[in-house]
């Protein structure tokens, strides 16, 4: 972690008081952040910021650490696609829902000063390629704690219809709570033959020395079991400290060197250049505990072997001084609620500020008569969609009461408004969010 730089860095975005810079790409930068405690602005940040969870901690305390990602200052006068494709990424995390992935918790496309940002849950642990640099490769137990905890977060990803397309040890964060999948830079929608889809057909987008053969050639051609590839790979720099193919895939067989017998049969199963010869992730699972089975070892013993393996090396990123205290610069406040004041400025609510039906009907005509829809995830499919396959569940599903047999008629739910419709119903909440009752 690196300190601010006082020239370029923002020292608040929107509630968050920036503590550091994390890191950066070709498209984005990210910062370790804090949440500004404001008392008395609960409506206009939930309004704003489109906060997940405003209320999480109470007024006036600083609540978690977050990781605030902006996009990159000098790529907003350039190609629009980045704008689009970094407000994509923002879809994309807010679409997965998991253990195995960061929550979101704000974010802000258009702020006032052009720049997008969103913030995410931050994980504090190492990245997997420097628990493997600094204190070793894994043996069998974190092994598999690591490649289940993978499966997990590929399910919950392709769950929600997406793909990540570039999983590998970087992205690969161990935190408290077991292994976590970051940076849905590249992620995109399965269907996304369409006019509207960013990724055309021969680009290469990815990392080369972990990403499959197919989307090496085009990154259009990419589907799950690239995925699935990108979970080897991964596992196989857990063995080895080294990515299956240095240089960029091929279609010979990765050097097999240094790695035992055991753990062959899962990984040159799916480090295959023909993706429809690789395993599913249900298959990859089944051969991981397979590994557990075969050493009489339970899932819960491999987990906390692999948790005690990243406590004992002590590779934590440390904090910045003050990181977790609950005093805040009054200054740092200050351009907090100046920050609010100017996403939303005071209207005139006029004598009770009473938001109709027909207001809310007649913005919406006016918004679909001058606003067509834009798909805002990445790449979608035209015409009817195939139904979604359902993220799993990460608790136990009670069983359907007796009284529930039978169940009485019940009334229709009703369709969720059009986009337009809940585009006005944003706008309208924002120029009535100082009322207090909203």
């Amino acid at each position: 972690m690196k300190p601010l730089d006082t020239a370029t860095d923002p020292r608040v975005v929107g509630p968050f008081e920036l503590l550091g810079k994390l890191g950066q790409g070709g498209m984005g930068v990210a910062y370790l952040a804090r949440r500004i405690p404001l008392e008395g602005y609960s409506n206009q940040l939930a309004s704003a910021y489109n906060m997940v969870a405003p209320d999480e901690a109470a007024e006036g305390e600083v609540s978690r650490l977050v990781v605030v990602k902006m996009i990159q200052p000098q790529l907003l006068e350039g190609d629009p696609q980045y704008r689009e494709r970094f407000g994509r990424e923002i879809d994309a995390v807010r679409a997965v829902v998991s253990d195995r992935v960061p929550a979101l918790i704000a974010f802000d496309e258009v702020p006032a000063d052009g720049r997008p940002w969103f913030a995410m849950d931050y994980i504090k642990g190492p990245s997997l390629t420097t628990v493997v640099k600094e204190a070793g490769t894994f043996g069998l137990g974190p092994y598999v704690a690591l490649g289940l905890a993978l499966v997990d977060a590929l399910r919950a990803i392709h769950g929600a219809n997406l793909l990540h397309r570039d999983l590998k040890p970087d992205n690969v964060v161990l935190g408290p709570d077991g292994p976590v999948v970051l940076d849905f830079g590249l992620a995109v929608l399965i269907e996304r033959a369409s006019s509207e889809a960013l990724t055309k057909t021969g680009t290469r987008m990815g990392t080369r020395a972990y990403m499959p053969w197919e989307q090496y050639r085009d990154a259009k051609r990419a589907s799950r079991p690239a995925d699935v590839y990108t979970l080897a790979a991964t596992l196989f720099f857990a063995l080895t400290g080294r990515p299956p193919y240095p240089h960029g895939p091929t279609t010979s067989e990765p050097v097999w060197d240094g790695i035992e017998a055991r753990f062959l049969p899962l990984l040159a199963k799916t480090l295959v250049s023909v993706p429809a010869q690789r395993p599913s992730l249900d298959a990859v699972e089944d051969s991981l505990m397979t590994l557990l089975s075969d050493a009489d070892l339970p899932p819960e013993t491999a987990a906390q072997q692999l948790r005690e393996l990243v406590g004992s090396a002590e590779l934590a990123p440390e904090l910045p001084a003050g990181a977790l205290s609950d005093d805040v610069d009054p200054e740092v406040q200050e351009l907090a609620r100046q920050a609010i004041e100017t996403t939303l400025p005071e209207m005139d609510l006029g004598f009770f500020g009473i938001v109709t039906t027909d207001e809310i009907e007649r913005a919406a005509e006016a918004a679909d008569r001058t606003d067509g829809y834009t798909p805002t995830l990445a790449d979608p499919a035209p015409g009817p969609a195939p139904e979604p396959e359902p993220a799993p569940a990460s608790y136990r599903i009670p069983p359907p009461h007796p009284a529930d047999q039978n169940p009485e008629p019940q009334p229709s739910i009703p369709k969720a408004p059009p986009r337009t419709a809940q585009k006005v119903a944003v706008g309208l909440r924002q120029r009535y969010a100082r009322r207090g009752d909203l």
